[in-house]
């Protein structure tokens, strides 16, 4: 075959592929505050039942919502669908900046720094505030969370509802848009959920840091069938007390275990 009908079929291939993908993303249902906000929630309820978070760091919105620089947030540019999520959602507060997600931590858009820093996160901690790309993210985009380490940052788009993840260990050299994958909102959080309640992702309790372990490591398979055999976890039985008791002291001393096993 001559090489212009291979660059024909391959520049074919490529349209096909992006339209499919189009398509299916304009199929999805539209972005629903609602749904946005109960997900979220039900993230941070979890990560307190296991006692990853304590009570006293976590504060739920009041009715009517939580007090925010909504003068600062138009004087951004904020579409009138991101500053209404951010007044309904949880926060962690006192800059407590434990990730919720691998290497990710949550916005606390009750405070100005955060609602600034919120614009441009591929930044957030690497610049001063005068440094910040303030048109980094569209008006309707508002970051969900912030990278640590290297980490991710999740983007929720209410116009397409969508959420985009920038992976800050090979971070785009273009457009985010164009260089991350597209998950329909709604299934990208609940994948979060699931984990959290499966737990397949772990997240040891107690401390200031927050230490979380991944599908497949030995202190996941661990600290999973502790939770699970010994303490009820995912039944009415859940002996959710005891673990916020003995859970930090049980998961130090595997994660102990794991780095003896190591030197040896």
């Amino acid at each position: 075959m001559p090489r212009k009908f291979w660059v024909i079929f391959l520049l074919f291939t490529l349209a096909y592929i992006w339209f499919r993908n189009t398509e299916t993303m304009s199929s999805l249902p539209s972005y629903n505050e609602e749904t946005i906000i109960t997900q979220v929630t039900t993230i941070y309820n979890l990560l307190l039942k296991l006692s990853y978070f304590a009570s006293d760091r976590v504060t739920f919105p009041p009715e009517g919502g939580h007090i925010i620089n909504e003068e600062l947030c138009r004087s951004l540019h904020l579409a009138p669908e991101v500053i209404s999520l951010m007044r309904k959602i949880p926060y962690v507060i006192d800059g407590y900046h434990k990730p919720i997600m691998w290497q990710s931590r949550a916005y606390e858009y009750l405070l100005d720094e955060d609602i600034r820093n919120g614009r441009d996160p591929e930044l957030t901690g690497a610049v001063d505030d005068d440094e910040l790309r303030m048109d980094f993210l569209r008006p309707w985009e508002v970051a969900l969370t912030c990278w640590l380490d290297d980490g991710i940052s999740v983007i929720l788009d209410t116009k397409s509802n969508i959420i985009r993840v920038i992976d800050e260990s090979e971070p785009p050299e273009n457009d985010f848009r164009e260089e991350s994958i597209a998950h329909h909102a709604p299934d990208y959080l609940q994948k979060v959920i699931d984990d959290i309640r499966n737990l397949e992702v772990v997240y040891f309790p107690g401390g200031e840091v927050g230490y979380i372990h991944l599908p497949g490591s030995w202190e996941q398979i661990e600290v999973k069938r502790i939770l699970t055999q010994e303490f009820g976890w995912g039944t009415e039985e859940f002996r959710e007390e005891d673990w916020r008791r003995e859970g930090k002291e049980i998961c130090q001393t595997i994660s102990d275990e794991r780095w003896q096993d190591r030197e040896e």
